[in-house]
């Protein structure tokens, strides 16, 4: 078993010493993840699943008194994993019409900022969606960035596995524009070593809540989540998680 295997494991029996007798006969819960959206999540070859999003939900479980087990994969992957049920649960999704058509969606947990990125040297500006007339924009498969900009035909998308991808193909001249959170593209450039070669134009595109997925027959897994969530908003520890990730990164 990998180290993130071992790690999940662990933390799956400790969840269940915490979840005590009114949950001592239940299921881990499985949940998905991205392996890779730094630094919200992505795995860790010693820790396993680490970022700002895994903190918030281990907390969340944590408070809802629930065993768990966390599994990480392509984005792509997690979402066709909530779509046929095979997860409890999936986090760091964007709300569309569509989603909370076919899911719970829990929270939201926090708040993203979606931006554009462009070559340093670039003229180009953002303002409204008729900017982007004619351009290439590179994208993250599966992710969606707001109905307008998702419906929108006045320019082509450019889809990569992840965003890391899309900033290569920004600083290589493939790409005009890479649209992302702005938190995980300025972490993303740093790590590339390309944050001289891009920058992020100042107006955001939408400021995006984030859920937690759930299929629609896992009604009391929601309800025990949303619970969760209100109490540990009231006592401020999601905020200070995000503040803290935000100051140190």
């Amino acid at each position: 078993m990998p180290v993130s295997g071992r790690r999940d494991v662990l933390v799956c029996a400790v969840g269940l010493l915490i979840a005590g007798t009114a949950h001592a006969a239940e299921p881990p819960w499985l949940v998905y993840c991205s392996n890779d959206f730094p630094p919200y999540c992505w795995a860790d070859p010693v820790k396993g699943a680490v970022g700002m999003d895994v903190e918030i939900v281990r907390a969340l479980l944590q408070r809802a008194r629930a065993p768990y087990i966390i599994e990480q994969m392509a984005w792509s992957r997690a979402i066709v994993g909530l779509e046929q049920a095979r997860c409890d649960l999936l986090f760091g999704m964007v709300a569309t019409p569509e989603r909370r058509r076919d899911y719970h969606l829990v929270g939201s947990f926090r708040d993203g900022e979606i931006a554009f990125a462009v070559r340093a040297d670039s003229v180009l500006t953002f303002n409204t969606l008729d900017d982007l007339q004619g351009l290439t924009i590179g994208t993250a498969l599966r992710n969606s960035y707001g109905s307008d900009f998702d419906r929108a035909t006045h320019f082509s998308r450019d889809p990569a596995r992840n965003d890391e991808l899309s900033l290569l193909k920004l600083a290589a001249g493939r790409v005009d524009m890479v649209v992302g959170d702005r938190f995980a593209l300025e972490w993303k450039a740093r790590h590339l070593g390309v944050a001289d070669q891009v920058r992020l134009l100042p107006k955001p595109l939408v400021v995006s809540p984030h859920y937690i997925g759930l299929p629609f027959n896992r009604s009391d897994k929601a309800a025990r989540l949303e619970a969760a969530l209100m109490a540990l908003r009231v006592e401020g520890a999601i905020d200070a998680i995000v503040q803290r990730w935000r100051e140190t990164g």
